[in-house]
């Protein structure tokens, strides 16, 4: 009897860790880094690093019915990163960033109290890179 007890606890808490372990995260961050600095808020986020390999996911919240969009900036020394962002369920291409490259941009205005997720992806090993992106009321 105390086998078979012992055994449905144990089957529950295998269950339990499973399913709690992924909750409510759309994406999962997997990476390597070396010397990597993160700030994440609801409305801005950035990441800088020497070394990285991998994807990180960034999540920024509009907590309000104002239109915004997303200004982001990026700088890489070495690699290939392509960023992408899901907003309403539809994962699309923000930008593509190689060696020695940078952007300064804007997306398109963004509309409701809703989450986006920004999926910052490495094609191998990068180094030097730096990324920011702010949430910010549109001009009407």
């Amino acid at each position: 009897m105390k086998k078979f007890v012992s055994v449905i606890i144990a089957t529950i808490t295998l269950i339990l860790c499973f399913t709690l372990s992924a909750c409510g995260n759309k994406y999962v961050s997997h990476y390597s880094a070396m010397l990597m600095v993160r700030e994440n808020t609801s409305n801005k986020a950035s990441v800088s690093f020497d070394s990285f390999s991998g994807i990180y996911v960034i999540i920024l919240k509009n907590n309000g019915a104002d239109e915004v969009y997303i200004a982001y900036e990026a700088t890489l020394g070495e690699g290939n990163i392509k960023v992408s962002y899901d907003y309403n369920d539809e994962k699309l291409n923000l930008f593509e960033i190689k060696t020695n490259g940078s952007v300064d941009s804007k997306t398109e205005t963004f509309t409701g109290n809703k989450t986006i997720y920004i999926i910052i992806e490495s094609d191998g090993k990068c180094n030097d890179g730096s990324f920011s992106f702010v949430l910010e009321k549109s001009e009407k």
